[in-house]
């Protein structure tokens, strides 16, 4: 993990894969190290990094930047950097997604101390009167009202992948307790309000631990 800046970025990538076969854990802890000492700490417009793991034993990067440009210039320096190219290698690149989170949150910064975060994505419920401005007011009401009442909550805000894709990232202490925190929304009321401006067949929710 490397935290470059207390910069406030405007861009989170959330990039999701799995090893490759012949590499064991320890492995790509260290190949992770080395090219964030080797490369991304010298990348302009970087401000945080880490590698992180969920339950099903998946892998992923969570990056931020200040912008798209940014990232695009880190990722076309790969194929340059010695570091670089071996991480790579250690992934299988067939199994890779990337989601780029435009931060709504233009006061949001990268909380320091976190171990842990829920990733949640969604599209809009059709059904109802939906507005990024009203998505926006509720999630705001949820952290003032609910998040920011427990010692565990460190950061959160609501990131927009694409014209039809949202996403609510939540930073905690301790993975149970944040996924406790996350779940207990269907028991207050702005919880409920966020629930019901979602597409339920849409949402895909997980929570990652930090691992490097």
């Amino acid at each position: 993990m490397i935290q470059v800046n207390q910069a406030i970025p405007t861009l989170m990538e959330f990039t999701t894969f799995a090893k490759a076969n012949d590499v064991t854990d320890e492995e790509l802890i260290d190949l992770v190290m080395n090219f964030e000492r080797d490369y991304l700490k010298k990348q302009s417009g970087l401000s945080f990094h880490c590698l992180v793991r969920n339950l099903k034993g998946e892998y992923a990067n969570l990056l931020f930047a200040d912008n798209i440009e940014s990232i695009k210039n880190i990722e076309q320096g790969f194929s340059s950097n010695d570091s670089a190219k071996k991480f790579m290698a250690a992934i299988n690149l067939q199994t890779a997604k990337v989601r780029y989170h435009e931060i709504l949150d233009k006061n949001f910064q990268v909380p320091t101390g976190f171990t842990c975060f829920e990733h949640g994505t969604f599209s809009p419920n059709s059904a109802v009167d939906f507005s990024e401005s009203r998505l926006l007011s509720v999630s705001k009401q949820i952290e003032e009202d609910y998040l920011n009442t427990f010692e565990n909550s460190l950061g959160h805000f609501i990131g927009k992948v694409d014209d039809k894709t949202y996403s609510e990232i939540t930073f905690g202490k301790t993975l149970g307790r944040t996924r406790e925190i996350c779940y207990g929304y269907f028991n207050i009321e702005a919880g409920k309000q966020m629930m019901a401006m979602l597409d339920p067949k849409t949402t895909d929710l997980d929570f990652w631990y930090l691992i490097a």
